[in-house]
């Protein structure tokens, strides 16, 4: 049910003996010279035992591992989903698990949505405590694969992790994994951030986790299990949310870790922390709302939307996103960008008619990226700053030319 992993870190303890006599050299005949005593094996000192980034790793679980929880989920099916054969059967409970992190003292612990999505019963188990507490949902973001559940447990139970600053993540830097893979509690891994990438699951438009713009990968081994946990940084702070991880067969949410795992950048969960807190269940409509567009409709320009014959008759690339119509006073239309003027009608195979703008502007790139679909676009959208601009490379009447937007919030 959840995409995580991590592999138990072994350390070899060295034994530091002194005093030690090399006997290979003398016959046996032969007595050494004198008969002193042997020194004493000198008392276990930890930091000549570990290398340096060993004593960092241990010092960041020992100081945050027990803010990591295991999140047990339980279901049952629906009659509905059983079809035909539903009145005839018995549902059976299923069960899973993923991981999660405690962030207040509160009992909120941040997790996947895929991790409780269809729960009937939630339960948390902390570190080195056996028992199972129970847990229900706060609030959720499917869009952005996340959930805020909140435990019942003693307070003392409770160990706030400490959120990082995930903008301030570089390519190279240490990270450390905790999660329960493959139902493996409280599991460490350790590697490097890989890279800052585009989420490569946002072409699934509607799924969970399609309007994460960017993610966090590291070769740090992650594993069905891990969905929810924490992915620090040397400090012990939390930088990302493990996510998903990508198959040995290219597919994405694969059954083992291939060293390409991915997690939610930590920044991206606390903006929508407070909204989760107040029990919202954030649509995909709300996240749009919510960030800063260009305020433009469009659609397509693929076979399936604009046939072969309309392209040519009208000069129109192959791929792109033909702007349909421009908001009143947006950023789109400060801009400069021109909506369709001129439509064709088209007879669907449902025999729906619809009616195409075909001498509107079309968007090609963005900040360089080609774009040949909505997601495209949106990506490079998602990942802009307030105030920032974006750089549209743009088709109008047979030519090229680049058009510098500043997306806003838009209500």
């Amino acid at each position: 049910m959840s995409m995580r992993s991590t592999s138990t870190i072994l350390l070899g303890l060295l034994l530091v003996v002194g005093g030690g006599v090399a006997w290979f050299n003398l016959s046996k005949s032969q007595a050494p010279a004198t008969s002193e005593p042997l020194a004493q094996a000198q008392p276990f000192d930890q930091n000549r035992a570990f290398l340096e980034n060993e004593r960092n790793t241990m010092e960041v679980v020992q100081r945050s591992g027990d803010g990591v929880v295991f999140v047990a989920v339980r279901s049952t099916p629906r009659l509905r989903d059983l079809g035909f054969f539903a009145p005839f059967l018995q549902p059976q409970p299923q069960e899973g698990s993923g991981s999660g992190f405690v962030i207040d003292q509160d009992g909120l612990i941040l997790t996947n949505y895929h991790v409780i999505e269809g729960a009937d019963q939630i339960t948390v188990r902390f570190h080195n405590d056996p028992r199972s507490y129970p847990a229900r949902v706060v609030g959720t973001a499917e869009p952005l694969d996340l959930a805020l559940i909140r435990v019942q447990a003693p307070r003392e139970r409770l160990k706030p992790m400490r959120l990082g600053d995930s903008d301030q993540v570089r390519v190279g830097q240490k990270a450390i994994a905790m999660g329960n893979p493959f139902g493996l509690e409280f599991t460490v891994t350790e590697g490097i951030v890989s890279a800052i990438r585009r989420n490569p699951n946002d072409g699934n438009a509607s799924g969970k986790g399609a309007f994460v713009p960017t993610v966090i990968q590291t070769d740090a081994a992650i594993n069905p299990g891990n969905s929810g946990g924490p992915l620090l940084n040397s400090r012990g702070e939390v930088i990302g949310i493990n996510t998903f991880i990508y198959s040995t067969t290219g597919a994405l949410g694969g059954a083992q870790s291939a060293g390409i795992g991915f997690a939610i950048p930590i920044n991206l969960a606390k903006q929508y922390l407070a909204d989760l807190k107040a029990g919202k269940n954030i649509t995909a409509e709300e996240i749009v709302r919510s960030r800063p567009r260009l305020g433009v409709t469009l659609s397509v320009l693929s076979m399936a939307e604009y046939p072969e014959n309309i392209r040519r008759q009208n000069r129109l690339p192959d791929s792109g996103l033909m702007i349909q119509q421009v908001e009143r006073n947006s950023p789109a239309e400060r801009a400069g960008l021109r909506p369709a003027t001129r439509t064709v009608q088209l007879q669907l195979r449902s025999g729906q008619i619809i009616e195409l703008g075909v001498n509107g502007d079309i968007i090609l790139e963005a900040d360089g990226n080609p774009i040949n679909n909505i997601n495209d676009l949106r990506a490079v959208l998602l990942a802009k700053k307030q105030g920032e601009a974006v750089t549209l490379k743009v088709w109008r009447e047979g030519q090229t030319r680049e058009v510098r937007v500043v997306p806003q919030i838009i209500r």
